[in-house]
């Protein structure tokens, strides 16, 4: 399984390579002093392999470091290394998400928008259910286990302690998108109320009268992280993209901003979703 780096690791990464620099020594000359190849020193510094406790006090030999610099680093590789709930589903996920997995585990907050579906990390069993099973590309297994990847995601938003902060903007005809299987958007509606009463979820529907609007090109994910930077995320038919330059980020960042004044706010929100669930129990 190719290694997938968590943000924890990446921050490893970006760690081991300042603390080179500051030694002012090159790759090179850092692994002729270790006595190792010169790409093993790139590949942890890209956070390309994983990297043990024991390299790392190696490394912090090499360039000098001791007492409470050299232990940190150590429990952050110790803890780059645990086995996430998410790693058992990579062979059942599109191409490229289970590192999204890997960045939502560890973020702050999400702020996305959704133009077709309700997002992934809001959808209740039945409705996960209906939406994987009406693409018709998915296996029964194939679609058990991506609605138990929708469920274990779901857990960071709902526990009591530390919970992920999510501001979801969903289009309007996200809310008239039933299908089949009304019963599944029901279930789905009236799971977004309750969501919606947790303090760590805002939920905002943008109306149709909002017309044209600044993500009219697509959904998108911004998350945001404590020590390490932003990450934009931009799924697409057969994969994904990341983009974490600031400059990107940023641009995001505006357009989820221009999404929430577009919007209706969460009361009205709340009131547009009640009234869709009347509407289909009739």
């Amino acid at each position: 399984m190719p290694y997938t780096p968590t943000v924890r690791g990446r921050q490893l990464a970006r760690e081991l390579r300042h603390l080179r620099e500051q030694a002012g020594m090159t790759g090179e000359q850092a692994a002729a002093k270790m006595d190792w190849e010169q790409s093993k020193i790139s590949r942890m510094e890209t956070a390309k392999m994983r990297i043990t406790s024991g390299e790392v006090m190696e490394l912090c030999e090499t360039y000098g470091i001791d007492g409470g610099k050299r232990e940190q680093l150590i429990q952050l590789a110790r803890s780059a290394r645990q086995r996430d709930w998410w790693r058992e589903y990579s062979d059942y996920v599109k191409k490229g998400f289970i590192d999204f997995l890997a960045f939502e585990a560890e973020a702050r907050t999400s702020h996305g928008y959704e133009a077709q579906v309700i997002p992934g990390i809001l959808q209740c069993e039945e409705y996960a259910r209906a939406i994987l099973i009406g693409t018709q590309q998915r296996g029964s297994d194939e679609v058990d286990r991506n609605v138990e990847v929708r469920v274990a995601r779901q857990q960071r938003v709902t526990q009591s302690t530390d919970p992920l902060n999510v501001w979801a903007v969903i289009d309007e005809a996200v809310l008239h998108r039933v299908g089949e299987r009304p019963a599944a958007m029901i279930a789905q509606l009236k799971h977004l109320l309750v969501l919606g009463e947790l303090g760590n979820v805002s939920i905002q529907v943008l109306p149709y009268r909002a017309g044209i609007h600044a993500a009219i090109d697509g959904p998108f994910v911004l998350l945001t992280f404590d020590g390490y930077p932003d990450l934009l995320y931009i799924e697409h038919l057969v994969g994904c993209v990341y983009l974490e330059k600031p400059a990107e980020t940023d641009q995001g960042r505006l357009i989820f901003d221009h999404l929430r004044s577009a919007a209706l706010n969460t009361s009205d929100s709340t009131v547009l979703i009640r009234e869709k669930v009347k509407e289909l129990s009739r």
